[in-house]
């Protein structure tokens, strides 16, 4: 019997002794790991963190002492032909807090590039990095040196130490196995990191830094591609935050460069000023749009005046000018900045061409179609489980060269597909690729919702997540025989005990009083949820009342309601109905308590002699059956964000209430560009879902949401 005090719990030693245990085996395998795994990184940090201890440099500052100087490299050294101090520099750092932001860079760097690439790789790409940046520096301030720079002549005198030359190869050369577009956008913020640490900062490790980037994306040339048209408009939207970032950094901190010093606190009025027109222009310039562009390139003229001002003053006052408030450096070091941002707009021209007096039908290539024309399109190609939803109210519609039709709505500057294209089989890929190009010129965020496979041969960098499941139940020779049926024989059986029927009818054919009873009951439905009713691809009434909607009726002795359902048409090619597809599900509160097994086990019976081949269940959102150890970040978000909806609207238990009918289940999948449009596409959704909700309502379900999560947690 285990000890206990008289809490019950062990005592306070053997908790501790355990938990002391516990740790120390975690430090031991997470050890073993990063030594398996990446033993020259490892090797590199305890290389670096024994010079500290040797040189006392990880505990004072040892940049003041003579013998430093025989240590560090630079043009200096090199000149007198010290050319071991490349191997000696490496290793030492001149001061602790080095060892902090060196000690945090490798493994992301070296670290990174050993685990994805190899450890002779990560050896090689270090060391050559390292000393050919060196290399060039020390060639670039000879060459240089003496023809009057000011910063040229200072950094020619100057050392460093440390390896953070092979450290920026490292991470380089791992950028350029990223696949695209993160590839682009790392190779693209690790020139733009070289650029405005040599303009702004403009020490002789900057240099180094910027050397090693510049020679690995010249060795790998071929990784850079041409932005396409949504990539250039977000590197024109980084690039101004990054601009105004960087100006509201410098009035903070004095800076030195090419163009001389700058003081704190110099051109406060001009940023603040960039500042407000750079949040203004942001969204619309992300967008494409026109007169963004046209603003934004008026803003880059202005600046590059502004510099081209401060250096004429730099030129004329020379010594002068050092005497003043620096002013006209810090505009000439932006100028150079915003000629830059001023040369790429104008390169980029093209994509910056939407208007927004452009109507969306147009900008997306067709014109608006009645449903008619769509169940036309439905019964000559065949659709999937949910395509009848294209002929709701409220959905517009792409035609594409190959004659496919893909249903959309426009939410939150969100083009949103809805499932598959309908029209022929081969054009799939190449009706939701027309589609995504066409929005991206339209200025909007592309992405398909339930889709029931990704794209077969996807286009750059597009990617697909599954966030339902379609659950499906064959009905040739369907018989609810089996223990696997028991709940569903049981609410036939009690339907019969206590004289409830069943009958499929179209809403239409109804009386009077059974619709508004069937009215009664939806209200009722809707009442008890705290967010309006959910649309998109949830059915209401008025989609029910469609004459090719069948709906399944539960009703008792005395003609009262219990509950009903809707099924939506699944079309094949050539027009006949091969499924149907489950919408609406509403019962009578204080009625038949299986009316809902009652309902789907009659109409499934009913389809199935009516030689149907499937019924959909319709799908659970954000619902898996399976779950597997290899999630990615993601889906991971995606499960929290199911257990934060579940008191809302259930998905969940709705997804265990179909698993009654032993269903087989098909993946539904988004499709979207990149994980940087997730944002943009979480709030696209969740207006289509919920078009009538209004923030406080959004924001007061969410906190509740995140507050149940935590009492379940606690």
């Amino acid at each position: 019997m285990t000890e206990t005090g008289s809490s019950g719990k062990p005592p306070a030693g053997i908790s501790k002794g355990r938990s002391l245990s516990e740790f120390a085996g975690t430090v031991r395998a997470t050890a073993y790991g990063a030594v398996s795994k990446a033993p020259f990184t490892v090797a590199l940090m305890g290389a670096i963190l024994l010079s500290g201890l040797i040189t006392r440099s990880l505990f004072r500052t040892i940049g003041n002492n003579r013998w430093f100087e025989d240590l560090a490299y630079g043009l200096p050294a090199f000149s007198n032909g010290d050319w071991l101090t490349a191997i000696t520099g490496t290793f030492v750092l001149g001061e602790p807090a080095s060892y902090l932001l060196v000690m945090f860079l490798l493994p992301f760097s070296v670290g990174w590039l050993e685990v994805s690439r190899g450890t002779k790789s990560a050896i090689v790409t270090f060391f050559l990095g390292q000393f050919a940046s060196l290399a060039v520096v020390a060639a670039v301030l000879l060459l240089f040196r003496d023809l009057g720079s000011p910063w040229i002549d200072a950094l020619s005198r100057d050392v460093d130490t440390g390896p953070t030359g092979g450290i920026f190869a490292c991470l380089t050369l791992a950028v350029c196995y990223l696949r695209q577009p993160w590839r682009l956008r790392w190779q693209f913020l690790l020139i733009s990191f070289a650029v405005v640490s040599v303009t702004l900062v403009g020490e002789i490790s900057d240099l180094e830094h910027a050397a090693a980037i510049i020679l690995v994306l010249l060795w790998k040339i071929r990784t850079i591609s041409r932005p396409n048209l949504r990539e250039q408009r977000f590197i024109a939207w980084v690039g101004l935050f990054s601009l105004v970032t960087i100006q509201i950094l410098t009035i903070i901190v004095p800076t030195n460069g090419p163009f001389g010093p700058t003081q704190a606190g110099g051109g406060r009025i001009a940023v603040l000023v960039n500042a407000v027109l750079v949040l203004v222009l942001a969204r619309e310039l992300r967008s494409g749009r026109r007169v963004a562009w046209v603003a934004a390139i008026v803003l880059a003229v202005l600046n590059v005046l502004r510099g081209i001002i401060g250096l004429t003053l730099i030129v004329t006052l020379g010594p002068e000018l050092k005497r003043g408030s620096g002013i006209a450096s810090f505009a000439a070091a932006h100028a150079a900045l915003w000629t830059l941002m001023l040369v790429y707009l104008v390169l980029c021209w093209r994509a910056f061409g939407v208007r927004r007096l452009r109507r969306l039908p147009t900008a997306l290539g067709h014109r608006d179609m009645d449903a008619p024309a769509v169940v036309a399109q439905l019964r000559r190609y065949g659709g999937g489980t949910i395509s009848w939803m294209s002929t709701w109210r409220g959905n517009q519609h792409f035609r594409s060269p190959g004659g496919s039709l893909v249903t959309y709505q426009v939410h939150m500057g969100c083009a949103i597909g809805l499932a598959e294209p309908i029209g022929p089989v081969e054009d799939r890929d190449a009706a939701m690729t027309a589609f995504s190009s066409s929005a991206e010129k339209a200025g909007l965020c592309p992405f398909f919702f339930s889709t029931s496979a990704p794209l077969a041969t996807p286009p750059d960098h597009w990617r697909a997540m599954q966030i339902a499941e379609d659950t499906l139940v064959d009905l040739p020779g369907l018989e609810f025989a089996g223990k696997k049926w028991s709940d569903i024989r049981t609410a036939l059986n009690r339907a019969a005990r206590e004289e409830v029927s069943f009958r499929v009818t179209r809403l239409a054919d109804e009386p009077a009083g059974v619709r508004s009873q069937l009215e009664e009951i939806s209200k009722a439905w809707v009442g008890d949820k705290s967010l309006p009713q959910m649309r998109f691809t949830l059915g209401t009434m008025e989609e029910a009342a469609d004459p090719m909607v069948k709906l399944a009726l539960a009703e008792n002795a005395q003609g009262e309601i219990q509950g009903f359902l809707s099924w939506l048409p699944v079309y094949a090619p050539g027009g006949e109905i091969s499924g149907w597809t489950l919408d609406l599900m509403r019962r009578r509160d204080f009625g038949f308590a299986s009316v809902m097994e009652f309902l789907i086990g009659s109409s499934l019976k009913h389809f199935s002699a009516s030689g149907a081949d499937f019924a959909s269940l319709s799908g659970a959102p954000l619902a898996h059956t399976q779950h597997t150890a290899a999630q990615e970040p993601v889906d991971r978000v995606l499960a929290s964000v199911s257990r934060a909806l579940e008191p809302l609207y259930g998905f969940g238990s709705l997804h265990a209430f179909k698993a009654k009918f032993n269903p087989r289940v098909a993946p539904m999948y988004l499709v979207y560009r990149d994980e940087s449009d997730l944002p943009r596409i979480a709030g696209g959704l969740t207006r289509a879902f919920l078009p009538e909700a209004t923030l406080s309502q959004l924001a007061r379900e969410g906190f509740g949401a995140l507050r149940d999560m935590r009492a379940k947690r606690a």
